[in-house]
């Protein structure tokens, strides 16, 4: 199919009228992109109707590539840099025919440039452009950068090994030799940091090395680099992280901190862990935005936003968040010292790890290996005459009783502990051991929270698969569902065809009422604590996902991921 056809056919099949076509062609040149890259760009042609045009007239079958699962023998067919290059996807091979998956198939310089360097035939496919630039995205990384980096690289088999002798971080084992890798390092570092990951999953396998990201709680592929750039690539992050390099049978943990071109500062937790298959690294992204966050901004309702920051600002107590690991706890207490944070207030931490640093705030990193425990530096701690105190978890008998008693002698102290909602934190402290008079003397209030997913706004659309006896199941109230439709995202590129975007927390705030401390006393279950509660006017973490999605923020979906049953 020749390009110069093209805007005669668009033309005749009325698909753009003549002189929308004379617009876009000029436009296209004055850009220097394709044709059919600038009629997506400006949405002059849907690309679903573009697609089929393309199918009937170069007559080429269309692919769908949204479940595909491409192995490394197929990727590695082709570089990154050229596939970003022209949009390009290899999909396939049957011998020496190479299948690639193309949004544009009148490009004869991609297919020129694809048999010289493979010396393979080449079958094209069509798909659409938004799934093939994902795809791109997915197994080549988003930034071209990275796979130039490693097209520059050749060779790394001996770029692999790390001189024994160097058992020290701080002794860089890499030359000017090795400068590619170091390239691609950082390009992993900063594509995470851009694409809002929480976490990079850098992971070995027996014939197969792929790096993950976690983007809004799922993990998804990002790239899968050559198997013999693996111990390579595992040294760079060890010496960047100040790990010992020659010590590949023991975990280890480090901390990376990188400066990005706009000169924000972005910190990485990271740990290695040894496998079968050589040693797995995790990388936690600290961003230091994400701890000047307000409180305003965490999702919370206006009026348990109001009981929250009422008793965190208590003179005295304990206020505990609750949840899974990683759904937002420590961003939410951070931000509660942002609030508190007051010339006129000692403010002192206890963390494991420090993941975040604030001027005006004392912190202390926790050190089992020197008998510095949560324990411990809460003993110490507790002679520095603090007015607040933020521990990072309580974990065991010693620590509660600890933080108990500087609860009940004139400090407020904010803590965390890992349980499914807010009434079963007060069973989760007797099960440690703290006696309940403590419990009821002390604890202000109980916070849960899960983060749930916001529904892409470039895509949302109402959600119809749904019946509504069905959703009356769900718990949503008869009188509401004659308001509101249910909303989920369709996917587009925006959202990497996810259809969400971003997450966002749903709270459940336990005042201990007089009430409650009555039925604590009592040794009331954790159920029969959750209705007193809610007779008080608490709303459960499910209410309140319900909310989030009658308001249009979440989908149906979400509630799978809130416990909860009320």
């Amino acid at each position: 199919m020749s390009a110069l056809r093209i805007p005669d056919l668009l033309v005749r099949e009325n698909l753009l009228t003549s002189r929308q076509m004379e617009e876009h062609v000029a436009g296209a040149q004055k850009k220097n992109v394709r044709l059919l890259e600038h009629l997506l760009a400006s949405n002059a042609v849907d690309e679903q109707t573009l697609l089929q045009f393309l199918a009937r007239h170069a007559r080429l079958t269309i692919m769908d590539l949204s479940d595909i699962d491409l192995g490394p023998d197929i990727v590695q067919l082709l570089p990154g840099a050229l596939c970003h290059k022209h949009r390009i996807l290899p999909v396939g091979r049957r011998g020496d025919t190479l299948v690639i998956a193309v949004s544009d198939p009148t490009n004869v310089h991609a297919l020129d440039e694809i048999r010289f360097q493979t010396k393979l035939r080449v079958e094209q496919v069509l798909a659409l452009p938004s799934v093939l630039r994902s795809l791109i995205d997915r197994y080549y990384a988003n930034d071209s950068s990275l796979s130039k980096a490693l097209a520059s690289m050749g060779d790394l088999e001996g770029a692999s090994e790390v001189d024994s002798n160097q058992n020290s971080a701080g002794q860089d084992g890499f030359s000017q030799d090795d400068a590619p890798i170091i390239q691609f390092v950082s390009g992993i570092l900063v594509d995470a940091i851009r694409k809002k990951s929480s976490d990079i999953h850098i992971e070995p396998y027996e014939s197969d090395f792929r790096v993950r990201l976690r983007i809004d709680g799922d993990l998804v592929d990002a790239m899968r680099p050559p198997k013999n750039i693996q111990n390579a690539l595992i040294a760079r992050i060890k010496v960047m992280a100040k790990m010992r390099i020659d010590e590949k049978r023991l975990p280890q943990d480090g901390r990376v901190r990188l400066r990005l071109p706009d000169g924000k500062i972005v910190d990485f937790r990271v740990n290695t862990l040894p496998t079968v298959h050589g040693e797995k690294v995790v990388l936690r992204i600290l961003d230091r935005s994400n701890a000047a966050v307000s409180l305003e901004k965490l999702g919370f309702e206006k009026d348990e936003l109001e009981r929250f920051v009422t008793a965190i600002k208590k003179p005295w107590g304990m206020c505990l968040v609750t949840g899974p690991t990683g759904s937002g706890k420590t961003t939410t207490l951070y931000a509660a010292l942002n609030l508190l944070n007051q010339v006129d207030v000692n403010i002192s931490t206890i963390e494991d790890p420090v993941e975040y640093n604030f001027t005006g705030i004392n912190q202390v990193q926790v050190r089992d290996d020197i008998g510095l425990s949560f324990g411990e530096a809460l003993r110490s701690l507790l002679r520095q005459d603090p007015d607040i105190v933020l521990l990072g978890e309580i974990r065991d008998k010693d620590t509660a009783e600890i933080a108990f008693k500087a609860a009940l002698t004139g400090h407020m102290v904010l803590s965390t502990l890992h349980t499914n909602d807010a009434p079963s934190s007060i069973m989760r402290l007797k099960d440690m051991g703290v006696d309940a008079f403590l419990i009821n003397s002390a604890v202000q209030m109980v916070l849960a929270q899960r983060l749930v997913r916001r529904v892409c706004s470039d895509c949302k659309e109402v959600d119809t698969r749904h019946s509504r006896e069905e959703l009356q199941k769900m718990g949503f109230p008869a009188h509401i569902l004659d308001k509101f439709k249910p909303v989920r995202g369709k996917g587009c590129p925006s959202c990497r065809n996810t259809g969400y975007r971003g997450r966002v927390a749903v709270h459940e705030v336990m005042v201990v009422t007089e009430r409650l401390r009555e039925k604590i006393g009592a040794g009331a279950t954790t159920e029969e604590l959750r209705k007193a509660a809610v007779a008080e006017g608490m709303r459960t973490l499910k209410v309140n996902t319900l909310r989030k999605i009658v308001s249009g923020v979440c989908s149906v979906d979400e509630i799978q991921f809130v416990t909860t049953d009320d």
